[in-house]
């Protein structure tokens, strides 16, 4: 019961930042007390999904371990699994950045981090042979910042 109140609040909190924020993205309100994220197509599809994960990113901090397949989670970067039967991991930044062209020098601590937590499951996964990467704007599936850690798990 309490998986279907997570998952429950997870998509409302989605559905209802798609509809506010695809109202307001477009005209955005001066000396505002929230930080708005850049503009963006709000029905492109990839930046729809980067406004959604945006949302819920922001809804659920501090409480993303609660959701399958994340295993890590800092105060400005958690990670996802995406693959049982290979190490391959997603880190995502905890700050509304839409791709590397995006990124600023306030961007530093969070970038820090992300290398922090790959270091982290490169170690506790015992990878080898590993690389880290991120797509740019036009290759991305998801119109969201995250880096993807990929390798092969030390054979015993």
């Amino acid at each position: 019961m309490r998986k279907f109140g997570l998952t429950a609040a997870i998509a409302f909190s989605l559905a209802a930042g798609f509809l506010f924020g695809a109202a307001s993205i477009h005209r955005p309100i001066p000396n505002a007390p929230l930080e708005l994220p850049p503009a963006r197509n709000p029905w492109n599809p990839k930046d729809a999904m980067g406004l959604m994960a945006s949302v819920g990113i922001r809804t659920l901090a501090g409480h993303l371990q609660t959701i399958p397949f994340v295993v890590l989670e800092t105060d400005r970067t958690f990670a996802v699994t995406v693959s049982a039967t290979r190490a391959h991991y997603v880190l995502v930044p905890k700050k509304d950045i839409r791709d590397i062209s995006q990124v600023s020098a306030e961007d530093e601590l969070y970038l820090t981090d992300i290398f922090m937590v790959a270091r982290q499951l490169v170690e506790k996964e015992g990878l080898r042979d590993y690389r880290i990467y991120t797509n740019g704007a036009g290759r991305q599936s998801v119109g969201y910042l995250h880096f993807h850690l990929v390798g092969d798990r030390e054979s015993h």
